[in-house]
């Protein structure tokens, strides 16, 4: 006697669509890929008037002996004028079109199409940000060109330094921050590393006490704030810097002095229907503004404990 099976509806684990067995789809999707944006969030917004964006730097000569005979005739001290420093902002673009019968179709997962994408492009523009933020190098621009941002690796050069083939041990995250503190008296408190960096910097034994009731059963093994000779540094883990093994880069910044300058800020339009269809756009753009480079600092090229 012949058994009708499940089976006998599913090619390929997939429902034949001659069968008569209903799909089980959920009402639900789910999206667990990166989205953080941890620079773009953290710094302060100030709006800028020009794709081209100056501001000026100055510095303090060195420390010298100073002593004068009395009563010296009036005697002109050379000056030092201040400098200028630049960024250029950069257009961020991103849009879509829905067909009228993709928005009157049932969806599972979205009541509104239009929304739901919407939404997931201001999520992968703000990454494509946070990228050029920590990489973008600077390009004028011309009639068939865009022009781009530097960002942080690119306009930090004061204390910028590339540690080849050598591993980030407390000594010398002591040393980079020494480094900084010999430059300026900016104050950097936070710290950008991959996650093979961030384990290594948990990993520091110097004077830490860790005092854990037994019972809870409960190993820690992280350090997200580092009280150094030079500050308490904030340790943060971000997805843009090199992670390799014996290749991760390390940022480090006074937060006082960086900040986001908006020409156009974000915005969503709708566009005017040319059919079928229903169009939007979503843009923005900015650039880094950076006060004083030397408020920053940051290591290229070195390796983790961690392989």
């Amino acid at each position: 006697m012949a058994v009708l099976q499940t089976w006998d509806e599913i090619v390929a684990s997939t429902l034949d669509s001659d069968g008569t067995i209903r799909e089980e789809l959920q009402d639900a999707i789910h999206n667990v890929d990166p989205f953080r944006t941890p620079l773009l969030s953290r710094l302060h917004q100030a709006p800028v008037s020009n794709n081209f964006v100056q501001w000026l730097t100055d510095t303090f000569r060195d420390a010298a002996a100073n002593a004068w005979l009395e009563g010296i005739a009036y005697t002109a001290q050379a000056l030092t004028t201040p400098s200028r420093a630049d960024n250029l902002t950069q257009i961020f673009y991103d849009g879509a079109a829905i067909s009228d019968r993709t928005q009157h179709e049932a969806h599972a997962g979205m009541n509104d199409p239009i929304a739901y994408y919407e939404g997931k492009d201001l999520i992968e523009m703000k990454k494509d940000m946070e990228l050029a933020l920590v990489k973008g190098s600077a390009a004028t621009g011309t009639t068939g060109t865009a022009s781009q941002m530097n960002g942080f690796f690119n306009v930090l050069s004061t204390n910028k330094t590339t540690l080849s083939s050598v591993t980030l041990t407390e000594e010398v995250f002591g040393n980079l921050l020494e480094l900084t503190w010999g430059n300026t008296d900016a104050m950097p408190t936070d710290v950008y590393v991959g996650p093979k960096l961030k384990r290594t910097i948990s990993g520091y034994a110097t004077d830490v006490t860790r005092n854990v009731p037994a019972a809870e059963k409960i190993q820690t093994l992280t350090i997200n704030q580092y009280d150094s000779d030079f500050g308490l540094v904030n340790v943060h883990l971000h997805r843009d810097l090199a992670n390799d093994a014996s290749v991760a880069d390390l940022l480090c910044i006074d937060p006082n002095y960086f900040a986001t300058g908006w020409l156009q800020p974000l915005k969503r339009e709708m566009l005017p229907r040319d059919g079928k269809r229903d169009r939007y756009q979503i843009s923005g753009e900015f650039t880094l503004l950076y006060g004083n480079e030397k408020a920053g600092m940051c290591a290229v090229g070195c390796q983790s404990y961690i392989a």
